[in-house]
């Protein structure tokens, strides 16, 4: 028999992580080699990380990512799985129990890491073990990535529904307003998060 447990003393907490050069062996493989890659998940350990990747041409490119740090398992149509040692950030989000939503790979080897946590003190105690690296980081939303609350919800539907957003648009704010019986200001800014939720939610996931 199963029991699950239901912990509602804290709200889980969403933060963006941008670092500089973390000490990942497949990020600087791959930027050794000038192969452009797409992490598809990340399963952080304390001692070793997996990466499932979408790397260009890696029938042809399959040599060049040789390493005695990284091992390769075998391709699968567009994924290559890449296990490597965990870097300052996959190290510390597996010591807080934190989860990696989703990865950016910039320029100069800068990563974005989109990071799920289960409270403030996990937030801590990741903060507290990535060290040797320059970051930064922000709390977003409170909401869990790409959920929206009822409101915008709601008014995201009337504004669709009415044709807000159709290219001769048959109704503005203030009549989306007076649909709901709500402010201009609230349904202004209650779009405008919602939109954003709803735009972040796509360029993570699809960019």
């Amino acid at each position: 028999m199963f029991f699950i447990i239901w912990l509602m003393a804290e709200d889980l907490i969403e933060i963006i992580l941008t670092a500089e050069k973390p000490s990942c062996g497949v990020l600087k493989k791959l930027s050794t080699v000038n192969l452009n890659a797409r992490i598809f998940q990340i399963n952080p350990g304390i001692d070793c990380t997996n990466h499932l990747m979408g790397i260009d041409q890696y029938s042809k490119n399959m040599e060049k990512l040789r390493d005695d740090n990284i091992t390769v398992y075998k391709n699968q149509k567009d994924k290559t799985w890449m296990e490597t040692r965990s870097c300052e950030i996959c190290r510390s989000s597996a010591v807080s129990g934190a989860i990696i939503i989703s990865v950016r790979i910039f320029e100069n080897q800068k990563v974005q890491y989109k990071i799920l946590l289960k409270n403030k003190n996990a937030l801590k105690k990741l903060l507290e073990n990535v060290t040797g690296i320059k970051y930064n980081y922000y709390i977003t939303d409170k909401h869990l990535p790409g959920e929206l609350t009822l409101r915008q919800k709601e008014i995201l539907y009337t504004a669709y529904s009415k044709g807000y957003f159709d290219f001769n648009r048959k109704i503005d704010l203030n009549g989306i307003a007076q649909e709901l019986g709500v402010s201009k200001k609230s349904v202004q800014s209650t779009l405008r998060r919602g939109m954003r939720k709803i735009i972040e939610e796509y360029i993570f996931n699809n960019l």
